[in-house]
Formats: structure tokens, sequence, C-alpha cells
């Protein structure tokens, strides 16, 4: 971890807070490598149950790091650090997918280009009502990268997603919530507050059938109905055999919350 993003556990919930605020958290490569940690922490550490990602001061994200694109520098880097920089969008997108545990972004002001595209790979998105979105790739003369081109057809369609795509336009929280880009606005101020307790009522229950929902739901578009079929079975299988299964059942009868351990 670095000052560049800050990670703290609490109740099951990892939170992690890009920490750059005077670019915006413009995604510089300290904060990349904090990212792969984060979801890496995520993945290994027992205590998590769930990711929350937000941004410090007035942006969540906006976007690639200036210096990080091409034409800046009087220098030219090494082979590796050039290839490394060309592949952290592909890399930032599978460690997201193989994540082990939901991932909701609180995003907090502005999530543009690159950082459109970091909310994008995310499960949830929470905006405050000052948030702002947009791919802008197309006014910098780009595609997409992060992603975005992928992942936006499946959360608003293919036609809005060519739309967005094609203008560029940047949406308020509003009219992200009409698209289906946005689960839910809240007001500024209790953004945190609110992204965090739905972060929580996550973490409250069963973690494995948590991960495997995410599991499918990833791999669902991949495979035919009759491949996802069995896979869907042998993950239930799985459950069936757990305590928390057991559990749940439990608690229903005796009409109590659950108390779910992840065994």
């Amino acid at each position: 971890m670095t000052d560049s993003v800050l990670m703290t556990v609490e109740a099951g919930v990892l939170t992690v807070t890009l920490n750059e605020p005077d670019t915006m958290n413009a995604l510089s490569p300290a904060i990349t490598r904090g990212i792969f940690d984060a979801v890496e922490r995520a993945n290994d550490d027992e205590d998590v149950r769930v990711l929350l990602l937000t941004g410090s001061g007035r942006g969540f994200c906006a976007g690639a790091a200036v210096g990080s694109l091409g034409g800046g520098g009087s220098t030219t880097p090494s082979r590796k650090a050039r290839l490394d920089q060309q592949g952290s969008s592909a890399r930032t997108v599978a460690a997201f997918a193989a994540c082990e545990v939901p991932v909701i972004a609180a995003v907090n002001g502005v999530a543009v280009g690159a950082g459109f595209g970091i909310a994008t790979c995310c499960d949830v998105r929470i905006l405050a009502e000052s948030a702002r979105m947009g791919s802008i790739f197309i006014k910098r003369g780009l595609a997409s990268d992060y992603g975005v081109a992928y992942w936006l057809p499946r959360i608003i369609g293919m036609g809005r997603a060519y739309d967005l795509m094609y203008s560029g336009e940047i949406l308020d929280a509003a009219t992200c919530l009409s698209l289906g880009l946005a689960n839910r606005v809240v007001p500024d101020d209790t953004l945190m507050t609110e992204a965090t307790s739905y972060a929580r009522m996550i973490a409250d229950g069963p973690p494995l059938a948590y991960t495997l929902v995410r599991r499918m739901l990833q791999r669902g578009g991949d495979l035919s109905l009759a491949d996802f079929g069995e896979y869907e079975w042998s993950n239930q299988r799985l459950l069936l055999g757990t305590k928390d299964l057991a559990e749940g059942f439990r608690s229903f009868i005796e009409k109590r919350p659950p108390k779910f351990t992840g065994e």
C-alpha cells in the first residue's frame, strides 16, 4: 500500500480510497499499483467480504494521468516500463473481473475516461448527487480502454452504449440513474455513509455464496445455456454442504437474523 491508495478494513468491508486529490485521482502508476494491491488483499484476506472503492477530494478518478500518455516526458522509458504501462488497462480489468468479493463504487465527483472504465468494472455504482460520469475517449482521439466497450453495453444496452461512446457526453448523476449506469444516487454528504451501509449488508451475508454469485454473473455471457446450467448447479452443490446454508435455514425457522461465517 502507498499513500496514493488508502485501505482500511472494518466489519468485513475493505474501503479503498484513491488518494491523489490534486489530480482528481488520475490513474498514476502509484494509484494503479495500489488498485492491484487492494484486489489482491480482498482475495487473500479472509476478513474481507466486500471491496468499497472511492476517491478523495473532488473526484472519483479523472482518467489516465496526462504524463502517462504518448508525447509526454523528455526521456524514453525502458522497454519493460513501456510494455507494462500499455498493459495496465487490460491487467486492471482482469484484476477486477477475478476479484473474489463484490466490488462497490462510491462515485464522488468526476469519473471520466479511464476513471469511467474503473467505475464500470465495479459491480454496483452508488453516486453522489454531484457526480458526473462519461467515456470522453472520442474527444481525445481515442476509442476506449479499461473495459468500457465491454462493460458499458452490458450495463445499459448496446444502443445507449454506442450513443455515449460516440458522443463522449459527460452525464450527471440523475441521467446515470435513469440509464441504469448508477444503481442509486444519494446526497453528497451521505455518500460514504450509505455506500458503507450497502457494503456492510453484503459483508453480513454468506461470503461463499456471494463469491459464487459474482463468478456466475461474470461468466454467464461466455457460456452456452447448457454449459452454464451445469456450472450453476456445480456451484449450488458446493453451497448445499456448507454450515452457512444450515444457518440460513435455521435462522429462518427461528425467526432471527442469520450469522454467516463463510464455512
